[in-house]
């Protein structure tokens, strides 16, 4: 497991780092040199794909996604518990939705043989992201409803 948490880590890391540069590259090409890369923002936006996708399953297990906070500051006391219970099955079934789904849309662009148009990079490579970050978050919201329900007192 820490395997897993460290190398979703690393690769939003990375991610954003590298982002981070051909952001600042381009800015600098196209300010100072007067001329900009469009394979720098293709690259950029491939990039935020793989991170918002990946960043979910983090946020999920440290349980630090917004809407989820501001529910819970509303809910006190023993009905805690179930509603976030329920929000993280209520999670679950989103995240299937958005695995069965970004399978699909790999499927059908890689049969349609589309690819980006600056890099030349098959599409299905990039959108690959979405059905893995939704895996990573089903992983994590599985083991997250498991450790509540062991936390809920038998009545």
């Amino acid at each position: 497991m820490k395997f897993i948490n460290k190398l979703e880590e690393n690769i939003i890391g990375v991610g954003l780092l590298t982002s981070v540069l051909l952001v600042f590259v381009n800015v600098i090409l196209r300010y100072i040199l007067k001329s900009s890369s469009t394979w720098i923002e293709e690259v950029v936006r491939y990039l935020i794909i793989w991170i918002t996708f990946i960043g979910s399953a983090v946020c999920f297990r440290r349980m630090s996604h917004m809407g989820i906070d501001l529910i819970f500051s509303f809910v006190k006391g023993g009905l805690k518990k179930t509603v976030e219970i329920f929000i993280i099955i209520a999670s679950i079934v989103f995240m299937s939705f958005m695995f069965k789904y970004g399978i699909d849309l790999v499927v059908f662009t890689r049969a349609s043989g589309q690819i980006t148009p600056a890099l030349g990079v098959k599409l299905y490579m990039i959108y690959v992201g979405i059905p893995f970050g939704a895996f990573l978050s089903l992983f994590e919201l599985v083991q997250l409803l498991f450790k509540k329900l062991k936390e809920v007192p038998a009545q």
